[in-house]
């Protein structure tokens, strides 16, 4: 952020707008801190995101708003279906969608909160969840604003379930209940201000290795362990963050069945992502030629299942969502910080089903650890943001 004001200091509306005005800013950031703090007392790793989505639901409804939950559940194994809501415009503008994720990662009991001098955390024993109830906070706030001030455009809003454990959510949502041109998915770390206009396709290697079991100590000639070819397989492989956009990782593996007895089965899981298709081609093909190789020479089988957890994407700056995101930041005094990602979120199933989406930073630091943190100061500057990609859309022109 390039010297922009901080919203809500006196206690204002964060935006200093008037009451009145059509889909103004109404809350402070004390308000949204309340709000977030709300959210965040309300546990919801991926599989148990119930008691958030009833709380979400209630509040757009207070609002006034119709929330529909589809039927996704029964497919993702979450307890909640993706929730949808729609604002709709006087007449105008281009239609847009917002969207966060109700889920986070594991957290076995509510967080012990600390807020101090400005920033939110935790006690250091759990998560603090403001991966991605930060966003929710902020697009609640936004609903409920344009619910009492309609504007020009259409805006929907889109909270998913089950999208750390593989975008499920998104993956099964119907996009054709989204009416929209381009889609904001809040769920970026980095300063407000970062677009991710471009991210990886990830490919998830399941690998196999079947030898032949024997006793360690009376017959070890007579067995083939598949821990051993797993270990020369992985030793091969070329990990890490191999350029500026490819990286690769071993990260599971499970074999064998007790300390005397020559392994007969091991399972490797790994994965390779791109933002360079014939690179991750060229990774893959390097990791399954490993593990046939080390197969080959310890005299065990293997099987190697390659799968698609998501598909990358690239915007350039004439894209809708593109356009509208620089618009909106330049309207706020925010610095624009465009990137190329690492990471998987819920615009890439959006991308690749038809609804152009970018990936928006919404200021929180080190989340899925211990340590994950937000100043209240993002709160409001990512609600700031958001009013004003709705003000851009409003005077857009498909």
């Amino acid at each position: 952020m390039s010297g922009a004001p901080e919203p809500g200091r006196d206690g204002g509306a964060a935006s200093g707008a008037r009451d009145g005005d059509a889909g103004a800013p109404r809350a402070t950031a004390d308000e949204l801190l309340e709000r977030f703090l709300e959210l965040v007392a309300v546990p919801s790793p991926s599989g148990q995101e119930r008691a958030v989505s009833d709380l979400i639901q209630a509040r757009l409804r207070a609002a006034g708003l119709s929330v529909s939950e589809d039927q996704s559940a029964a497919v993702t194994g979450s307890a909640s279906g993706n929730l949808v809501a729609t604002v709709k415009g006087t007449g105008g503008g281009v239609p847009i969608a917002f969207s966060a994720h109700m889920d986070t990662v594991p957290i076995d009991r509510p967080p012990t909160v600390i807020v101090d001098n400005g920033v939110v955390r935790t006690d250091g024993e759990t998560v603090l969840g403001a991966d991605d109830k930060a966003a929710v906070t902020v697009l609640l706030q936004v609903a409920e604003d344009l619910a009492a001030g309609p504007p020009a455009g259409d805006v929907s809003f889109v909270i998913s379930a089950g999208e750390e454990v593989g975008l499920k959510g998104a993956a099964a949502l119907d996009v054709a209940s989204v009416p929209a041109a381009a889609c904001f998915v809040f769920d970026s770390e980095g300063p407000v201000g970062t677009i991710v206009v471009s991210a990886p396709t990830l490919r998830r290697l399941t690998v196999e290795f079947h030898g032949r079991s024997a006793h360690a100590g009376i017959e070890p000639e007579n067995g083939r362990s598949a821990v051993v070819a797993a270990a020369r397989a992985v030793a091969a492989m070329r990990l890490g963050r191999l350029d500026e956009q490819t990286t690769a990782n071993v990260g599971l593996i499970a074999g064998g069945s007790a300390v005397n007895v020559v392994p007969e089965r091991c399972v490797v899981t790994a994965e390779a992502r791109s933002r360079d298709e014939a690179g991750l081609a060229a990774q893959v093909g390097h990791m399954v030629e490993a593990c046939n190789v080390a197969a080959a020479e310890t005299g065990v089988d293997v099987t190697v299942t390659i799968d698609e957890d998501f598909r990358g994407y690239v915007h350039t700056d004439e894209s809708l969502p593109v356009q509208l995101a620089l618009a909106a930041f330049a309207a706020c005094g925010v610095e624009p910080h465009p990137i190329g990602g690492g990471g998987g979120s819920d615009a890439n199933v959006f991308n690749l089903r038809g609804l152009p989406a970018v990936t928006l930073g919404v200021g929180f630091e080190d989340v899925h650890s211990s340590q994950e943190r937000i100043a209240v100061a993002r709160l409001a500057d990512v609600y700031r943001v958001a009013h004003a990609l709705v003000r851009a859309a409003g005077a857009a022109v498909l």
